[in-house]
Protein backbone atom coordinates (compact mmCIF):
# COMPACT_ATOMS: atom_id res chain seq x y z
CA UNK A 1 0.00 0.00 0.00
CA UNK A 2 1.46 3.40 -0.97
CA UNK A 3 2.40 5.89 1.69
CA UNK A 4 -0.56 8.30 1.54
CA UNK A 5 1.06 10.87 3.85
CA UNK A 6 3.68 11.64 1.20
CA UNK A 7 3.04 14.73 -0.92
CA UNK A 8 2.38 14.03 -4.60
CA UNK A 9 5.25 14.72 -7.00
CA UNK A 10 4.17 17.32 -9.55
CA UNK A 11 7.59 17.69 -11.11
CA UNK A 12 9.92 20.66 -10.98
CA UNK A 13 8.84 24.17 -10.09
CA UNK A 14 8.51 26.54 -13.05
CA UNK A 15 10.14 29.96 -12.71
CA UNK A 16 9.74 32.77 -15.25
CA UNK A 17 13.05 34.47 -16.02
CA UNK A 18 13.38 38.16 -16.78
CA UNK A 19 15.80 39.47 -19.39
CA UNK A 20 18.24 40.68 -16.72
CA UNK A 21 18.60 37.15 -15.33
CA UNK A 22 18.96 35.50 -18.74
CA UNK A 23 21.55 38.09 -19.78
CA UNK A 24 23.67 37.38 -16.70
CA UNK A 25 23.42 33.62 -17.24
CA UNK A 26 24.13 34.03 -20.96
CA UNK A 27 27.51 35.50 -20.13
CA UNK A 28 28.19 33.19 -17.19
CA UNK A 29 31.96 33.25 -17.72
CA UNK A 30 32.12 37.03 -17.49
CA UNK A 31 29.51 37.06 -14.73
CA UNK A 32 30.86 34.27 -12.52
CA UNK A 33 31.37 36.72 -9.62
CA UNK A 34 27.73 37.83 -9.87
CA UNK A 35 26.36 34.29 -10.07
CA UNK A 36 28.56 33.08 -7.20
CA UNK A 37 27.20 35.94 -5.05
CA UNK A 38 23.64 34.65 -5.40
CA UNK A 39 22.36 32.84 -2.30
CA UNK A 40 23.20 29.12 -2.51
CA UNK A 41 19.60 28.08 -1.71
CA UNK A 42 18.35 30.25 -4.59
CA UNK A 43 20.93 28.80 -6.99
CA UNK A 44 19.81 25.28 -5.97
CA UNK A 45 16.18 26.29 -6.47
CA UNK A 46 16.96 27.61 -9.95
CA UNK A 47 19.03 24.53 -10.83
CA UNK A 48 16.07 22.28 -9.98
CA UNK A 49 13.43 24.38 -11.73
CA UNK A 50 11.99 24.45 -15.22
CA UNK A 51 13.06 27.90 -16.43
CA UNK A 52 10.73 29.80 -18.74
CA UNK A 53 10.81 33.11 -20.60
CA UNK A 54 8.10 35.33 -22.00
CA UNK A 55 8.07 36.25 -25.68
CA UNK A 56 8.75 39.77 -24.39
CA UNK A 57 12.05 38.58 -22.92
CA UNK A 58 12.87 36.82 -26.19
CA UNK A 59 12.33 40.08 -28.09
CA UNK A 60 14.43 42.06 -25.59
CA UNK A 61 17.28 39.56 -25.83
CA UNK A 62 17.28 39.53 -29.62
CA UNK A 63 17.11 43.33 -29.70
CA UNK A 64 20.12 43.52 -27.40
CA UNK A 65 22.13 41.15 -29.57
CA UNK A 66 21.34 43.10 -32.73
CA UNK A 67 22.00 46.47 -31.10
CA UNK A 68 25.33 45.26 -29.70
CA UNK A 69 26.35 44.17 -33.20
CA UNK A 70 26.81 40.51 -32.34
CA UNK A 71 27.91 38.43 -35.29
CA UNK A 72 26.07 35.42 -36.62
CA UNK A 73 28.05 32.82 -34.68
CA UNK A 74 27.64 34.63 -31.35
CA UNK A 75 23.92 35.14 -31.97
CA UNK A 76 23.55 31.46 -32.85
CA UNK A 77 25.21 30.45 -29.55
CA UNK A 78 22.86 32.80 -27.71
CA UNK A 79 19.86 31.27 -29.49
CA UNK A 80 21.00 27.80 -28.40
CA UNK A 81 20.96 28.93 -24.78
CA UNK A 82 17.61 30.67 -25.23
CA UNK A 83 16.12 27.48 -26.71
CA UNK A 84 16.71 25.73 -23.37
CA UNK A 85 14.00 27.92 -21.78
CA UNK A 86 10.28 27.16 -22.02
CA UNK A 87 8.87 29.91 -24.26
CA UNK A 88 5.59 31.35 -22.96
CA UNK A 89 3.43 33.12 -25.57
CA UNK A 90 1.01 35.92 -24.80
CA UNK A 91 -2.67 35.11 -24.35
CA UNK A 92 -5.74 37.07 -23.29
CA UNK A 93 -5.27 36.30 -19.60
CA UNK A 94 -1.81 37.91 -19.80
CA UNK A 95 -3.23 40.89 -21.72
CA UNK A 96 -5.90 41.39 -19.04
CA UNK A 97 -3.40 41.02 -16.17
CA UNK A 98 -1.01 43.45 -17.86
CA UNK A 99 -3.77 46.05 -18.13
CA UNK A 100 -4.61 45.55 -14.43
CA UNK A 101 -0.97 45.87 -13.38
CA UNK A 102 -0.41 48.98 -15.51
CA UNK A 103 -3.45 50.65 -13.97
CA UNK A 104 -2.40 49.63 -10.45
CA UNK A 105 1.14 50.90 -10.96
CA UNK A 106 -0.01 54.15 -12.53
CA UNK A 107 -2.59 54.65 -9.75
CA UNK A 108 0.07 54.01 -7.11
CA UNK A 109 2.64 56.32 -8.70
CA UNK A 110 4.87 53.33 -9.51
CA UNK A 111 7.07 53.62 -12.59
CA UNK A 112 8.04 50.30 -14.16
CA UNK A 113 9.10 49.72 -17.78
CA UNK A 114 6.18 48.48 -19.90
CA UNK A 115 7.97 45.32 -20.99
CA UNK A 116 8.56 44.37 -17.37
CA UNK A 117 4.86 44.76 -16.60
CA UNK A 118 4.18 42.29 -19.46
CA UNK A 119 6.73 39.89 -17.96
CA UNK A 120 5.25 40.22 -14.46
CA UNK A 121 1.77 39.68 -15.89
CA UNK A 122 2.98 36.49 -17.60
CA UNK A 123 4.40 35.13 -14.35
CA UNK A 124 1.32 36.16 -12.38
CA UNK A 125 -1.21 34.54 -14.68
CA UNK A 126 0.71 31.27 -14.55
CA UNK A 127 1.19 31.42 -10.77
CA UNK A 128 4.96 31.26 -11.19
CA UNK A 129 7.64 33.21 -9.37
CA UNK A 130 9.67 35.66 -11.43
CA UNK A 131 13.47 35.79 -11.18
CA UNK A 132 15.38 38.93 -12.13
CA UNK A 133 18.22 41.23 -11.16
CA UNK A 134 15.92 44.27 -11.22
CA UNK A 135 14.60 45.85 -8.02
CA UNK A 136 11.59 47.49 -9.69
CA UNK A 137 9.76 44.14 -9.86
CA UNK A 138 9.46 44.44 -6.07
CA UNK A 139 7.16 47.43 -6.67
CA UNK A 140 4.67 45.57 -8.89
CA UNK A 141 1.60 44.47 -6.90
CA UNK A 142 1.34 40.73 -6.20
CA UNK A 143 4.57 39.93 -8.05
CA UNK A 144 6.27 36.86 -6.55
CA UNK A 145 9.76 38.20 -7.24
CA UNK A 146 13.07 36.45 -6.65
CA UNK A 147 15.56 39.32 -6.87
CA UNK A 148 19.18 38.39 -7.40
CA UNK A 149 21.96 40.88 -6.67
CA UNK A 150 24.44 42.11 -9.24
CA UNK A 151 27.94 41.85 -7.76
CA UNK A 152 30.01 45.00 -8.05
CA UNK A 153 33.40 44.81 -9.73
Amino acid sequence: MPNESRAPDYGPETILCDTSFVSVVQSAGANAKTINAWPPETRRRLDGALLAISVITLAELRDGHIYAGWGGARRQRAEQLISSYLLVPLDMSIVDRCAELRAACRGGGITVPDNDIWIAATAGTRGWPLVSCDAHFDLIPDCDHIRLPIASA
